[in-house]
């Protein structure tokens, strides 16, 4: 609507800032409805086995019990994958992890629905559980699906056998990454209600709304139109959000709909670590050829991943893993697997980053080692090797514009003094740095291209205010000021002005995931397109109105100008003219991925449509007694194309790195036969303040031509480059490799020792 930037760029506060602060926001435990029930899930205390029966006799004569479903009172079909339909909304014949859903208690309290759940007798013949990744892979019998392979990707390239040949050094390792637990503030619940048309309203804390629609409709064997799925605030979700509300909130319809009153459910914080999904446990195998003078020549790379008991997510774990293993670095010849297997645990799926920082934690871990074999700087060495404009990807994507790894590596050098580190020890305590870079593909990539576009709607108003509902969700990164922003921007009004409605099923076209950094990419040029289709309305109405010609009409900050006499009026008034002239006044924007050429077979070709960029530098002192790293300062430098807002990228960024401080140093997620032990905050140690330490972040804006107003995505890519900087840096300080996470006092003593 108008030329120049009024409102992007700017640090606007937070326009959900006051409800979450003085509590008057509402999130789904706050909320209730009239005549509701309240439901717990009943599952399996055996990680493996035939389910015999679900005894239901000790509870049906307290007074609370309300009722018990089973697969056995499932309308429709009983299944809840989201890309493979391997997992049953309620298993019926055979159970797969403890935490696998039997059925769905209902009672007459929330406390009373969680007691009488857990006196449920499931009754079980036990299987011998396979519980690791080298166990399911080698397994001949006994298969927790028709096999234990859950999905697989690849990436061959050039002639690697050949560059082997040539290379000067050959150098090998072997990597380690853990389970890892989002412990969102929020557990995961939702209401369920029906409808006086016989269909189904959900309210949940959940990030994809569609997913849920989509599932419902499956089981309950009702038409799409008959399901509406609302948002409520959503206190946090990290990916944890995206597949498991899918479960929870059919099963709370289920109940809704067999007993024709509404019913609650939210997880219990035990049942929710021990039901939910979690990050996917990598182990790998790097093998890199390499010149004298440090010129990647051909790498050969094994992924493995543990599923747990169903794939949900992981298909997509595995591609992004593939696409991104060798990092942002130039490799002619390459030979990539990633494969996903089952295991009798609890399933992994979405989580911030998707096996980026997996993946990550591999190619930057020997990026040091090659470094170190060669006697280089281990920034040189990736200098040498970095992605540019007019260089391929590992996947030979040529790239043409927006690429900004290297300005973020001597950034974040400059800002950290890297050439003239501060190495000041004594006989205990033991200085480190460490560089990490990362490339992320934006949004879905290649293998979701075909889900991979976003709606909005926008209204314009009587009196000039403007409400617009978008298909993505807020969950706490600061979404809903950063739509408001760019809306406010497309249509030339100020952000005052701007409304933005819970997202939900009824409201826009089903815009895929709230996943894969895709919000202000897919949203805002949805955003665009809608203000491109309202704006030849806005300005034939003003031009009327004004008595004016067309072309002569801006319209900017609010205000409605003929720029030849500087005649103007405001955006209410032409609002108002809108309507008493009977012109439409609301519109639907969207927007779709450009198609991508991209040869799934082999992995080469456009993965995705463009790339954000990272470097991490990590600071730490290890203290030599006692084994605790000390986090002392972090320099993250991130290619955003745009900043929006550039104080909610920031908290993007302190965020994300403080997240992958806990997941490289403190967050030791402890199974027992596939019975979680770390349950709770004593058990499982999230980093608090006083472990994260310093976090400087630097905003590199290298515009992405596709991007609206040249941004690219930042929720993701603030986690991934992390927990490998870290490792980087004590390897550094212990003069050892640091190749397994987290890096616990016990493995710092044991390194030492050894």
């Amino acid at each position: 609507m108008n030329s120049s930037n009024t409102i992007i760029g700017k640090s606007l506060k937070r326009v959900d800032a006051r409800g979450k602060t003085t509590g008057d926001t509402l999130f789904l435990t706050d909320l209730k409805v009239e005549n509701m029930l309240h439901a717990a899930p009943v599952y399996s205390a055996t990680p493996y086995g035939e389910l015999l029966n679900i005894d239901t006799s000790r509870v049906e004569s307290d007074p609370d019990f309300i009722a018990f479903f089973s697969a056995n009172d499932i309308p429709g079909e009983n299944q809840v994958g989201v890309i493979i339909e391997d997992q049953p909304l309620m298993a019926d014949k055979v159970v797969r992890y403890i935490g696998d859903s039997v059925g769905i208690l209902v009672a007459a309290t929330n406390a009373s629905a969680q007691r009488l759940s857990k006196l449920v007798d499931v009754q079980v013949q036990p299987f011998q559980p396979i519980l690791s990744i080298n166990d399911s892979r080698d397994a001949i019998q006994n298969f927790l699906h028709e096999s234990n392979l859950a999905c697989q990707h690849q990436v061959k390239r050039g002639d690697i056998e050949a560059a082997f040949e040539s290379a000067d050094h050959v150098i090998e390792a072997h990597f380690e990454t853990p389970f890892q637990e989002h412990y969102y503030l929020e557990p995961q619940g939702c209401i369920a209600q029906l409808t006086a048309e016989g269909g189904i309203y959900i309210i949940g804390s959940i990030q994809c709304p569609f997913y849920v629609q989509k599932a419902v409709a499956k089981a309950l064997d009702l038409p799409f139109s008959k399901i509406k799925v609302e948002q409520a605030p959503t206190g946090g979700a990290f990916g944890g959000k995206e597949d498991v509300p899918s479960e929870v909130c059919t099963r709370a319809a289920l109940a809704a709909l067999l007993l024709k009153q509404p019913v609650k459910m939210v997880y219990s914080r035990r049942d929710d670590v021990q039901l939910t999904s979690k990050r996917h446990p990598f182990q790998m195998h790097y093998k890199v050829g390499v010149s004298k003078e440090g010129k990647l020549l051909a790498a050969e790379i094994k992924l493995e991943e543990n599923a747990g008991a169903y794939a949900t997510l992981s298909s997509v774990v595995s591609y992004r893993s593939a696409m991104q293993a060798m990092g942002p670095y130039v490799i002619e010849n390459i030979s990539v697997e990633s494969k996903s297997y089952y295991t009798n645990l609890p399933p992994t799926g979405a989580f911030r980053g998707f096996g980026s920082p997996q993946a990550a934690f591999g190619h930057e871990r020997m990026m040091d080692i090659i470094a170190t074999e060669l006697g280089m700087d281990p920034t040189a060495l990736r200098l040498q090797n970095i992605l540019k404009v007019d260089s391929h990807t590992l996947t030979g994507q040529h790239l043409t514009s927006s690429v900004g790894a290297e300005e973020t590596l001597r950034t974040a050098m400059e800002a950290a003094q890297w050439n003239d580190q501060d190495i000041s020890e004594d006989s205990r305590w033991k200085t480190g740095y460490g560089v990490s870079l990362i490339h992320y593909g934006n949004c879905l990539g290649a293998a979701g291209w075909f889900m991979d576009g976003s709606g909005v709607k926008i209204k314009v108003h009587r009196d000039g205010s403007i409400s617009v509902a978008f298909g993505l969700i807020e969950m706490g990164q600061g979404a809903l000021t950063v739509v408001n922003q760019m809306a406010a921007e497309a249509l030339g009004v100020e952000s005052s002005r701007i409304t933005i409605l819970p997202t939900d099923t009824e409201q826009v076209p089903d815009s895929g995931p709230s996943v894969a950094s895709r919000n202000v990419v897919m949203t805002g040029n949805a955003i665009r397109n809608a203000a491109n289709k309202l704006s030849p309305i806005l300005k034939e109405a003003a031009a009327e109105l004004m008595q004016v010609d067309l072309r002569e009409v801006n319209i900017e900050n609010g205000l409605v100008s003929n720029i030849r006499n500087d005649e103007q009026m405001s955006f209410t008034e032409l609002a108002n003219y809108l309507y008493l002239s009977n012109r439409p006044m609301d519109v639907m924007g969207w927007w779709h991925v450009p198609e991508l050429e991209y040869d799934a077979v082999n992995g080469i070709g456009e993965a995705y449509f463009t790339y954000s960029y990272a470097t991490h530098i990590a600071k730490v002192k290890v203290d030599t007694l006692t084994g605790l790293v000390n986090v002392e300062k972090i320099w993250a430098s991130h290619d955003v194309g745009r900043a929006i807002n550039p104080s909610g990228l920031e908290a993007q960024i302190e965020g994300g790195t403080a997240q992958g401080i806990g997941w490289a140093l403190t967050e030791n997620f402890k199974m027992n036969l596939g019975e979680v032990l770390t349950d709770n905050l004593t058990t499982y140690l999230l980093p608090t303040a006083m472990d994260v330490g310093e976090i400087e972040s630097i905003i590199v804006e290298d515009p992405e031509p596709e991007g609206p107003w040249g941004a690219k995505g930042i929720g993701e890519p603030a986690i991934i480059p992390t927990a490998a900087a870290i490792a980087n840096a004590v390897s550094q300080a212990l003069g050892k490799p640091m190749d397994q996470i987290p890096i616990s006092p016990e493995t710092v003593l044991e390194m030492i020792e050894n």
